[in-house]
Parts: C-alpha cells; structure tokens; sequence
C-alpha cells in the first residue's frame, strides 16, 4: 500500500518487493512452524504412548509379583497346617494337605517362572527400547536441524533477490 502512494518509482518499486519479500518470508515462517510442530510433535506423541505401554507391562509386573507372593503364603500356610496334621497324628487329613502341599509349590514355582520370564523380557525391551532411543533420537534431530538450515536458506535466498531492488534506489 505504501509503495502505491509513493512518488519516487525506485522507492516504490523496492517497497513493493520488500512487501513481497515479507509476504514469501511469512509463508515460509508458517511452514516452518508447521514442519517444527509435526516433527517434534509426532516424535513426543511416540515417547508418549510408549511409556504408557511401559507403564502397563510394569503393572502387569507387578501383579505377576503379587501372584507370586501370595502362592508363596499359601504355601506356607499349607506347610504349617501339614506339620500340625503330622504332630497330631491325624493321618485322615495329612494327605489332603500333603496333596496341597504339592500343588502349592506348583503354584509358586510356576507364579515365579511367569514373574521371571516378564522381567526378563522386559529388561531385553528396555535394551531394545535405549538403542533405538539414541539412533531415532539422532534421527528427529537431524531431521529437524537440516529442516530448520533449509528454511533458512530459502529465507538468505529471498533477501539475496531483494538487494538488487534495494540498489536501484537512488
């Protein structure tokens, strides 16, 4: 608008280019933004669901482990409850409770096998997990580095072509 009102045409005409100028600078600093937000947005998204997986498969961790404690208090219980069948003599009821005994101790070693084989899967996803951190990590950023150097240089480029227009003021 003010290189239309503008009576000198060197003036004018540098004006309106630097409008233009302006109006590519703001389109590009849009994209910019846009390609900032979708790299680094998509990238967080990412961390974020995956440590919500992480945060259930501990849970079921945890219940495993709880499992694994409560089967060996049972066991105990049944232990105790054999050893006074056998003090007392009561043989009616010592197998019952020789037969629990046993499937107790089923229970616990296998509660401890299944407590076992997730925390051994989980350190081996963990492993996993912290050599693809680095290498996707290294990834994002270079891709976001060379993203922000391209803009740049579309930026240094759009300048560039405006000096000359800038020189023809007299």
């Amino acid at each position: 608008m003010l290189s239309t009102c503008e009576e000198h045409t060197g003036l004018s005409r540098a004006l309106s280019n630097l409008a233009d100028v302006e109006e590519k600078i703001e389109l590009l600093r849009s994209e910019q933004a846009n390609s900032d937000f979708f790299i680094m947005a998509e990238f967080v998204k990412d961390y974020i669901d995956l440590f919500s997986a992480v945060k259930s498969v501990f849970h079921e961790r945890v219940k495993v482990f709880q499992n694994w404690q409560h089967a060996q208090l049972q066991l105990s219980k049944r232990r105790e409850n054999r050893g006074r069948y056998e003090l007392a003599n009561r043989t009616d009821k010592l197998e019952q409770a020789q037969q629990e005994v046993e499937e107790w101790q089923t229970k616990v070693q296998r509660c401890q096998q299944q407590f076992d084989d997730i925390s051994a899967e989980i350190k081996k996803e963990m492993e996993r997990f912290e050599l693809n951190r680095i290498r996707e990590f290294k990834i994002n950023t270079m891709k976001y580095i060379e993203d922000q150097m391209a803009h740049q240089q579309q930026i240094i480029s759009y300048w560039e072509a405006f000096i000359p227009s800038a020189r023809e003021i007299v």
